[in-house]
């Protein structure tokens, strides 16, 4: 990663977190690279102003997932970042960022296409992945995470997405009177974790490292579509019926 990139992905930071971050965490005002960017637009805060935003928060209150309406964003605006699942890095900037601050995770998921029903593997494979890259901020990179909620309970309207995506832990049949809720299996899912409150040190939880048997196949499968033009009108291929 080169020395702008790493200065672009900062500001892309500083932009969404740092705003409102910096001053409850840090030192009361604003960041640099919001200042000198939108110097125009922020207010100047006094020394006593500055004292007395700074420290003002119990807690760091994250909320993480997809940004919905990215794609609505001027370019300038996204300062080269995509969306990612890398839960683990941003708890550990925040970390090291803001003064080493408890952090609840207030709000995270994913999303699934609307098409979606009870049966949501992949939004269980974010979700898990999720709360298993917040164990390892705890255990391996010592970050104070006291908390974790995840969203949403039920499926519903998706500001522009509306309902053509979902992102809750229950199915809800948007076309039915009643409006019936029923678990997804995210929903058995997440339920067991909470109640062996992690992921205990089963075998099926553990990495596996080794090497295949020295038999063992392995391949790669391709598959292709091949349109050849006629040369020859259709009619001189074909026979008269008599």
């Amino acid at each position: 990663m080169t020395d702008h990139s790493i200065k672009e992905c900062q500001k892309s930071l500083d932009f969404v977190l740092g705003w409102f971050a910096k001053p409850i965490f840090i030192d009361g005002d604003y960041p640099e690279s919001m200042k000198n960017n939108l110097s125009r637009l922020l207010p100047d805060f006094t020394e006593a102003e500055k004292k007395f935003i700074k420290g003002t928060a119990d807690f760091f209150a994250l909320s993480f997932g997809p940004t919905l309406s990215f794609q609505l964003l001027d370019p300038h605006m996204k300062f080269r970042q995509l969306e990612s699942p890398s839960l683990r890095q941003l708890l550990s900037w925040i970390d090291l960022e803001y003064n080493h601050p408890q952090i609840f995770i207030v709000e995270n998921g994913w999303f699934v296409s609307g098409t979606t029903k009870r049966d949501d593997a992949k939004y269980m494979y974010y979700l898990k992945k999720f709360v298993m890259e917040t164990l390892k901020a705890i255990r391996l990179d010592g970050v104070d995470v006291i908390g974790y909620t995840a969203w949403s309970l039920m499926d519903g309207f998706e500001w522009h997405r509306g309902y053509s995506i979902r992102r809750g832990l229950f199915y809800v049949d948007f076309l039915s009177q009643d409006k019936k809720l029923l678990p997804k299996s995210s929903a058995l899912f997440y339920q067991k974790l909470i109640e062996k409150n992690g992921f205990p040190p089963l075998p099926e939880n553990q990495p596996l490292e080794g090497t295949f048997p020295c038999d063992f196949a392995w391949g790669i499968v391709d598959n292709y579509i091949q349109v050849s033009q006629l040369t020859k009108p259709i009619s001189s291929l074909t026979k008269p019926y008599r």
